[in-house]
């Protein structure tokens, strides 16, 4: 084809694609720009990304944890203990469902002893826990940990520990704050469970929170 056909071919498409994209509406110079922001490669080191993976981590478990306690206290001043536990039993996993789609992100709390089989944890999950577990028994300072568990997602996990003496009257023994009453209730809505007999200071569980990476660098 002649040199000049192929720049006059060129040219038209050229035309076309300006004129497609003005036809209908004028060009936005402000969005355009911002689109361009919004698409630039941010030059990030790895070690960067896992210091922000535990930063939003930590806050995801902060938050969570404020929401269920807030929502835990409500169901107790409403209806007493057997109340919260009616709470726990069928509301708190849609409550998290939801927080998982506020954070886009995937949040659990694993235990070695559940009440909710919901609450058991993988494979992967329980060599983190024993290893928290591991630490909590020689009295070693329970840090926050991150993992790549595959390609462009990170595991945060956190220690959980029994804080408040609040939650022993539902996890912890007959000597400190369980009752009978209490415990046959529990027994009827968890046949299996084995979440009680705990002391405050306790390690209970862990936080397992999964959070891709376009979450982390889009908030860096």
């Amino acid at each position: 084809m002649h040199h000049k056909s192929i720049v006059l071919i060129s040219l038209i498409f050229a035309l076309n694609s300006i004129w497609s994209c003005t036809s209908d509406k004028r060009v936005d110079k402000e969005s355009v720009k911002q689109e361009l922001e919004n698409r630039e490669i941010k030059k990030i080191t790895e070690a960067e990304i896992v210091t922000k993976v535990h930063e939003i981590g930590n806050s995801i478990a902060l938050n969570t944890k404020k929401t269920l306690g807030k929502n835990l206290q409500k169901a107790l001043q409403e209806g007493g203990v057997e109340n919260a536990i009616s709470f726990c039993n069928i509301n708190a996993l849609p409550l998290v469902d939801s927080l998982n789609k506020h954070y886009n992100a995937k949040i659990k709390r694993v235990t070695l002893k559940a009440r909710n089989p919901n609450n058991l944890p993988s494979s992967a999950e329980k060599e983190l826990l024993e290893a928290y577990a591991f630490q909590w028994a020689d009295s070693i300072p329970l840090q926050t940990n991150v993992q790549v568990i595959e390609e462009n997602t990170y595991l945060f996990t956190k220690a959980i520990l029994i804080d408040n003496a609040l939650c022993l009257q539902c996890h912890g023994s007959m000597e400190n704050g369980l009752s009978k009453e209490t415990a046959d209730f529990i027994k009827s809505k968890y046949p299996s469970d084995s979440a009680t007999g705990y002391d405050l200071g306790d390690l209970r569980g862990m936080w397992s929170i999964t959070i891709p990476k376009k979450v982390v660098v889009q908030s860096m």
